[in-house]
């Protein structure tokens, strides 16, 4: 009840004419008779507020009106406090130790709003080398990893319906495993493991279990991260100088992918994709990727579209008899993997495959860009553009030149050697033109060239000869018709590689450790060229000793008595001393030893004798025969495998061209090399603030490189403003500290 109706209630029964006993018997009242005398002392002692009901505040209150206000003030400074931290302060302050229930129980009933779920705090992470965020985040934004991602999934499922999948083995072989299915070291040590450790992937594919590999049981969110992790391996090996992800550097991958992948997770993630045999496919998928992403038909001010074709070829240290090329950083011939590179106008890369040994280059250009034809035209109908190849001076062969005359898509622009041009092999010169684009005299010519091949057959081509001013002259070679491009433009194309692809070219190996075999099995084959090198000198040997034999058998007599009288000189010198220099034998051995020394002598001078007569014959034998043991245990060859290598190398050309990406688009293209954006940028401190919405990435400034700090903070803007989400959905943003 009011007080004031108490109030009234008391005064009533107060003015009464009953006794009090008497008014409750009477009359209905609301409390009771000693209530009534409760209420009658509560009201001459504190008046009205001595009737207030306290049991609606609670039975033993601790707040007090002094800890209400000041939890209502607390709250209201800072909205963000939780309970705990106000429970905290009002018993550092007053001296009152409450549960953060009692709190809330205070503010709701005294109508403020508590904010919950609380906000999480953003976790704090520190980065040693941040700038890999910008490679995952425009992986991310440009949909590569997606992209890469979608093409495994559709790869993998293209082969559940192989029959090398249907086949697959149902029984497990537990040799060499303990009681939970694991593999132990004992597994290694099998005799048939250790054979197949380093066989061919074909040879692996037969007896392969694709339905137990974790490719096959991934998804494709799974895939995307793992795909990330691959990208960065050039990154956290620091150029491949360290042989594992599990390095203090590596940790980088769980920003960087979404999880802190083991080095060998990543290494069996790339050999299940060896067995897939996907890097053809990847290969040409990126083809149509990239051209999305490059704005291919601007040509530089030139009437074509020029693709530049480059080698890259990598030492391979084996013991096995593997085949070989020159390899130009070692200069030395020895095993290799020769990668053959295709870049667009820019010199981004477009295509690659890879060869054990040389590569087949020359006539077979034209077969590599068969493979990307429809990737490089696009959608729609077929654009009528001048597509022109520039190749070195190692692919000017007669039966390359051939190949081109024979289609008329392609055209081609190279050089010729300096032992390849001779005066007498012109057949007409134009009259002197100078270099619209440099300080050189150009000469329209048509050569006549004789295939090597095959004799006789002469083909005329084009050519520009170039007489630059301090002295040097070039020859080049072209198919572009005289009447369409003018011999400047030809020549500003060619010359163009340098500046557009070759020191790209450079700059990319070492960003992206191109140089690096990837790892490779290898499987025997037998040589068949060596195996008929053999049999032709085993042939000529023979014909050769059968004409030959009269002399080789007086050259053999005189032989066996040189040899005779040597072990006779051998066993008299044994029997003699050598006292202070001298050999001290007696009178009839000393004539002896004089004698059988005379003898060989003599058989020494008949034999070369019988050598200058018979002396070609003779000495094309020698030849043959060392040849002939030169070739002994060469009759087989180990071929390399080149599917690892090819897939790894997939993934270097997306790394390289995601780093081109953002200095051409973010950078305003400013000239910078992918080694210094190496150093001065990925390798940058940052801090990583995550929020559930957020991810804000921070770097540190560095003070004494201003003029990159001033490049890079609008770079970060651009980047910021494309909006782009991690795989967590959150927005990522870029600035600097």
């Amino acid at each position: 009840m009011e007080p004031r109706a108490i109030a009234s209630i008391l005064e009533k029964i107060a003015r009464s004419s009953l006794s009090v006993t008497a008014y409750f018997q009477r009359y209905k009242v609301p409390f009771g008779r000693s209530q009534y005398f409760q209420y009658k002392a509560r009201l001459a002692a504190n008046g009205l507020e001595g009737l207030v009901d306290g049991r609606s505040q609670g039975n033993h209150r601790t707040l007090t009106t002094d800890a209400q206000a000041f939890i209502r003030g607390v709250h209201e400074a800072d909205s963000t406090l939780s309970l705990r931290q106000i429970a905290d302060r009002l018993e550092s302050s007053l001296g009152i130790g409450v549960d953060p229930a009692t709190v809330s129980r205070h503010l709701r009933a005294a109508g403020l709003k508590i904010q919950w779920p609380r906000p999480a705090e953003a976790q704090t992470i520190i980065s040693s080398c941040g700038g890999f965020e910008i490679i995952g985040a425009l992986a991310l934004h440009l949909g590569w990893a997606r992209h890469t991602a979608e093409a495994m999934v559709e790869e993998r499922e293209r082969f559940r319906r192989t029959v090398a999948y249907r086949r697959e083995r149902v029984w497990c072989d537990r040799e060499g495993r303990n009681a939970e299915g694991q593999f132990t070291k004992a597994y290694n040590r099998r005799a048939d493991i250790r054979a197949q450790r380093f066989a061919s992937v074909e040879d692996k594919r037969k007896h392969k279990n694709y339905s137990r590999m974790g490719l096959f049981q991934s998804s494709e969110f799974v895939l995307q991260r793992k795909c990330l992790g691959v990208l960065a391996l050039p990154l956290i090996t620091l150029n491949g100088w360290s042989r594992s992800a599990n390095n203090p550097l590596g940790n980088a991958l769980e920003q960087f992918c979404g999880y802190n992948y083991q080095h060998h997770t990543l290494d069996k993630f790339l050999r299940e994709l060896k067995y897939l045999g996907i890097s053809e496919w990847l290969l040409r998928e990126q083809v149509s990727f990239w051209r999305q992403h490059w704005s291919e038909f601007d040509t530089l001010g030139l009437p074509f579209l020029c693709y530049y074709v480059d080698g890259n070829t990598k030492p391979l240290w084996s013991q096995k008899r593997v085949k070989q090329n020159k390899v130009t950083m070692l200069g030395r011939v020895m095993g290799c993997l020769e990668q053959v590179f295709v870049h667009d106008a820019f010199g981004h890369p477009v295509y690659l495959e890879t060869y054990a040994g040389k590569a087949p280059l020359g006539e077979h250009i034209l077969g590599l860009f068969e493979k990307i034809e429809a990737a490089l035209e696009g959608p729609g109908p077929a654009l009528k553009v001048r597509r022109v190849i520039v190749m070195d001076a190692a692919s000017n062969g007669v039966a390359t030149l051939r190949a081109f005359a024979q289609q008329e898509k392609y055209h081609y622009i190279t050089a010729l050697d300096d032992n390849q041009w001779n005066p007498r092999k012109v057949m007409e010169e134009g009259r002197a033109k100078r270099y619209y684009y440099g300080e050189a005299t150009l000469r329209e010519c048509r050569l006549e060239l004789e295939d090597s091949r095959e004799k006789g057959y002469l083909v005329e081509v084009r050519a520009v000869r170039i007489d630059w001013d301090y002295g040097k002259r070039t020859v080049l070679i072209t198919s572009l018709p005289r009447e369409a491009v003018g011999a400047s433009l030809v020549v500003k194309a060619y010359f163009d590689r340098w500046p557009c692809e070759e020191l790209q070219f450079r700059s990319m190996k070492s960003f992206a450790c191109l140089n690096r075999v990837a790892g490779y099995g290898k499987k025997k084959l037998p040589d068949e060229r060596v195996r008929a090198t053999q049999e032709q000198l085993q042939h000529q040997i023979t014909g050769l000793r059968q004409r030959l034999k009269v002399p080789l058998k007086q050259i053999a007599d005189q032989e066996e008595q040189v040899a005779s009288a040597i072990e006779k000189e051998r066993r008299i010198r044994f029997r003699g001393k050598v006292v202070e220099g001298q050999r001290t034998l007696q009178d009839a051995a000393r004539t002896e030893l004089n004698a059988l020394s005379r003898g060989i002598a003599a058989s020494r001078r008949q034999i070369k004798a019988i050598e200058s007569q018979w002396g070609k014959p003779l000495r094309r034998l020698r030849r043959y025969e060392k040849e002939w043991l030169r070739l002994q245990g060469k009759d087989h060859v180990y071929r390399i495998d080149v599917e690892l290598d090819q897939i790894v190398g997939f993934f270097r050309i997306a790394l390289v061209n995601i780093a081109s990406w953002f200095l051409s688009e973010c950078c305003a293209k400013h000239p910078m090399s992918l080694a210094r954006f190496l150093h001065a940028i990925l390798l940058m401190p940052a801090e990583i603030r995550l929020t559930k919405d957020v991810r804000r990435v921070l770097f540190k400034r560095n003070l004494k490189d201003p003029q990159m700090m001033a490049l890079l903070e609008p770079a970060l803007t651009r980047l910021t403003g494309l909006n782009i989400r991690d795989l967590d959905d959150r927005t990522i943003e870029f600035g600097l500290q």
